[in-house]
């Protein structure tokens, strides 16, 4: 429930792990459909547990804390004839690992906790047969410092924190879209205006088109026309859909997660001002969270970033670091995400509910 390790035997945590994520969650939605990196201590491992797992559901992961015995070694040989992936996790380089370095898929390394020569030394050396994953890779200059050093795969909140690139041109937000939505919220907004933008970019309105005929909004007619797109949506979804557009305008191969990671907050934000019984302010919270990481993609102040957007005096307030009840909410969930806050289990056991719903939600809107 508090969702960190607390100490319980590897054994019994990892058979609780499972029986909670295939048995009582959405296990494919946890991963959306991908695999799970899943830890087994020694005694599973000899007795062959992650068998019971599908093989292209997950990937089995070796704790540096295990012993490697003639036993341990036939078990994982075992596993991974049967088509298993193995990982060793927490790796650390020293003459007793080398046996299950010879039947690893993949190595994962603290990129922080090991000296960058000996990172260097290990890759080199296996990358013809093992890919490598850094782990705890805080900054984009770690993760550029890990590409460099020939890692594929990277683990850590590496897009939290802008980089300022003197070279680079800063991005600034789409002009059409920001007149649409000042029209939008107008008292009485002047639709055949706003189609008009609309009709004007080609990319947005191939964008619009496909989200009116996509199964989230649960159409019955194939809709051809931007002015039935936007009866089909309503004001309201219009607004919020003109705003998920313009934070996915700036997605790219290496800002992908983080925008998905806005798009959670920014989802759960909104169930969790309904479920305070704040309907009339879920579209706010729902802002609030999107937005929240907008400077990093932007690579611009937040305060000059929130100047162009037309935004309730409480989302900008929330976006600025202010104190108000939505910028209380909006840290929790970012606590929760990371896992700096163990406190409060009930709430805990909504928020996982929640996350799973949003995480559906996403995972719809990625393919459009």
């Amino acid at each position: 429930m508090n969702n960190f390790y607390e100490g319980l035997d590897d054994t019994q945590a990892t058979a609780e792990l499972i029986n909670n994520a295939f048995l009582t969650m959405h296990f494919s939605e946890l991963t959306e459909r991908t695999r799970a990196f899943i830890n087994f201590s020694d005694d599973m491992l000899i007795d062959e547990i992650p068998k019971l797992l599908p093989r292209d559901t997950v990937f089995i992961e070796i704790l540096e804390t295990v012993e490697v015995t003639d036993e341990l070694l036939e078990a994982v040989k075992s596993l991974r004839k049967s088509g298993y992936t193995i990982v060793l996790d927490d790796f650390v380089f020293s003459q007793r690992h080398l046996p299950l370095v010879d039947v690893a898929d993949m190595i994962k390394i603290e990129f922080n906790n090991m000296n960058r020569a000996v990172q260097k030394m290990v890759i080199d050396k296996y990358r013809h047969k093992i890919k490598f994953i850094a782990e705890k890779v805080e900054t984009r200059e770690q993760f550029q410092d890990a590409m460099d050093m020939g890692y594929d795969y990277f683990q850590g909140y590496f897009f939290s924190k802008p980089m300022m690139i003197k070279s680079k041109e800063v991005s600034y937000l789409n002009i059409n879209l920001i007149r649409i939505l000042e029209l939008l919220h107008h008292t009485e907004p002047d639709f055949e205006e706003i189609r008009e933008v609309i009709a004007t970019d080609l990319g947005l309105s191939y964008k619009l088109l496909r989200l009116a005929n996509s199964v989230l909004i649960g159409k019955r007619h194939k809709i051809t026309s931007v002015k039935r797109a936007m009866v089909q949506l309503g004001l309201l979804e219009m607004r919020k859909w003109i705003y998920i557009i313009m934070l996915k305008d700036f997605q790219m191969i290496e800002n992908k997660e983080l925008i998905k990671n806005c798009l959670i907050r920014a989802k759960m934000m909104e169930l969790v001002a309904i479920n305070e019984g704040k309907d009339a302010e879920k579209e706010d919270y729902f802002l609030a969270g999107m937005f929240s990481e907008i400077d990093v993609l932007m690579n611009r102040k937040m305060v000059d970033v929130v100047a162009e957007l037309p935004l309730k005096e409480s989302v900008r307030t929330t976006l600025l670091g202010g104190d108000n009840q939505m910028k209380q909410t909006l840290d929790h969930l970012i606590e929760r995400e990371k896992n700096e806050n163990s406190e409060q289990e009930k709430q805990d056991a909504e928020l996982m509910t929640i996350y799973l719903e949003a995480l559906a939600w996403v995972a719809d809107i990625q393919m459009i």
